[in-house]
């Protein structure tokens, strides 16, 4: 449930009421786990929590406006927001206008703010965005006194530029405030939150700009090769996701600390932290820029000696990895090592009678067999959720996934029978197919069982989260109100308490 589907009269949910209702749900159905989406600054053309210009600063639309009343007041009127999606570009310009009004009153130079900008990393990402404001232009196209951060540019910039600073600075600063008392909370009312990290950045972002060496660039700053997914059995055509590419061999000389700051920073934020697309640390998909993603070619990733590393300054038992799709024997040693979970998604696993192999790509164009020429011997272990290990997080579905019941509307006969045999197993049996599919994930031997809210309201396509390959219409999805949440308060409670999930 990402913090940006919650209710609120502010057109998008944030830190506010609303997020201690939904901590109070949790608590009362004694649900442990709070799983969330990038909490960084989005994308202005796609809205995607996993496109950001900083993997360190915080969205400053998830902070709660009524929380702002030790400012000098403001007046505004609220527009008629939809309750049901997000309208993105016109909430973003109702909060920013807001922001803007506030910090205009406001001094960095006071112990809150200057405190809050000792913090080097976060104050060298604020000036990227503080740059990148004044430029309106990607970080290789800026004038030469913009390519390199120092603390003389920060100063100047306050100098010249204070509206764009102290608003840079006020919002970051009430970010990481009002996020900290919301997770305080949480942690209070027996709630650990969850959080998420890309294992990729934007080419225009601070990440890039403040480790240029790090990336793989020509002499102008540009990407050659991004980074994609392969084709496989969801998109036979692969996907270009277009960020920029590590140069690993500068990481692993650097002792990986680009990669210990920033783990370590959202460790801070949450209190465990899944990563997305694990793999890619093993081997990953490069695609040329401006091609189709059939046009990429595998490398390879720092693999062991990443882990072995960082693990002496990182944490890596409080990391979950989103292992899906590619399969490597090296990926499960790795996670066995180092005691990390892997994941396992119910509606990727349940076979269907005239399927070969389920994460290969159709096109004939890729040549199956050397994708995976480094597969697992039981790829085709035995797919029932009670057979798997207790090392995994086991899902329904994820924020990626159609909605359990829109699964449903859309499959195979032969997928359904096999639903309906694994079913009889179960000892927690409901009427509705959805919360059979909830229970046998529940049931699983899995260390974390975890579903998504639409699963819980048994909603069908209409509230899919994210569609993958697709630009439009995602992210928007929101909970109208909590009176349908209460409808399935004391079903959680007991399938909970059943399965010694409490």
């Amino acid at each position: 449930m990402h913090p940006t589907a919650l209710p609120s009269k502010y057109g998008i949910g944030d830190f506010g009421d609303t997020s201690k209702i939904f901590i109070d749900f949790l608590n009362e159905t004694s649900t442990n786990i709070w799983q969330v989406l990038p909490l960084g600054l989005t994308s202005l053309d796609e809205f995607s929590p996993y496109s950001s210009p900083s993997s360190i600063l915080g969205n400053r639309y998830l902070i709660d406006v009524d929380k702002l009343s030790t400012y000098d007041k403001v007046d505004f009127e609220i527009p008629q927001f939809s309750k049901d999606y997000v309208q993105y570009k016109d909430v973003y310009k109702f909060k920013d206008d807001i922001f803007k009004k506030i910090s205009e009153n406001i001094d960095i130079n006071d112990k809150p703010f200057s405190t809050f900008l000792n913090n080097e990393l976060i104050r060298k990402h604020i000036t990227f965005l503080i740059l990148k404001d004044l430029n309106k232009k990607s970080w290789n196209n800026w004038e030469k006194i913009h390519h390199k951060y120092s603390d003389n540019l920060f100063e100047k910039l306050s100098d010249e530029n204070s509206k764009i600073v102290n608003f840079h600075v006020l919002t970051q600063y009430e970010f990481f405030n009002q996020w900290d008392s919301l997770k305080k909370y949480a942690n209070d009312n027996n709630v650990q939150i969850l959080g998420d990290i890309p294992i990729y950045v934007n080419h225009d972002s601070a990440d890039v700009w403040l480790n240029k060496e790090m990336f793989e660039l020509d002499e102008s700053g540009n990407m050659e090769f991004v980074s994609g997914a392969v084709p496989d059995s969801f998109n036979s055509e692969g996907q270009v996701w277009g960020n920029a590419l590590y140069k690993w061999d500068i990481h692993k000389n650097d002792d990986f600390k680009y990669w210990k700051e920033k783990l370590n920073t959202s460790l801070n934020l949450y209190d465990y932290l899944r990563i997305d697309h694990f793999i890619g640390f093993f081997k990953f998909w490069a695609i040329p820029k401006g091609e189709s993603a059939l046009n990429g070619h595998w490398r390879e990733g720092p693999r062991l000696d990443f882990f072995e590393t960082i693990n002496k300054d990182v944490d890596l038992t409080k990391l979950l990895a989103e292992d899906l799709g590619v399969i490597l024997k090296e990926t499960k040693e790795v996670l066995e090592k180092f005691n990390i979970p892997g994941m396992k998604v119910l509606q990727q696993r349940i076979p269907d009678s005239d399927e070969d192999l389920p994460y290969l790509g159709d096109s004939e164009e890729i040549d199956k067999k050397s994708l995976f020429d480094e597969a697992s011997d039981d790829y085709f272990e035995e797919t029932h959720p009670s057979n798997w290990e207790f090392s995994l997080a086991a899902y329904t579905g994820t924020h990626d996934s159609p909605t359990t019941k829109e699964w449903f509307d859309e499959v195979s006969k032969s997928k359904y029978q096999n639903f309906l045999d694994y079913s009889q197993l179960i000892n927690n049996k409901f009427d509705s197919d959805v919360w059979n599919f909830i229970s046998l994930v529940w049931e699983s031997n899995c260390q974390l069982a975890i579903t998504t809210v639409q699963d819980l309201l048994e909603l069908d396509y209409k509230g899919r989260f994210n569609i993958p390959g697709t630009s439009e219409n995602n992210w928007i999805w929101r909970l109208d109100n909590f009176d349908s949440l209460k409808n399935v308060t004391n079903v959680l409670k007991e399938l909970n308490h059943s399965t010694s999930r409490n």
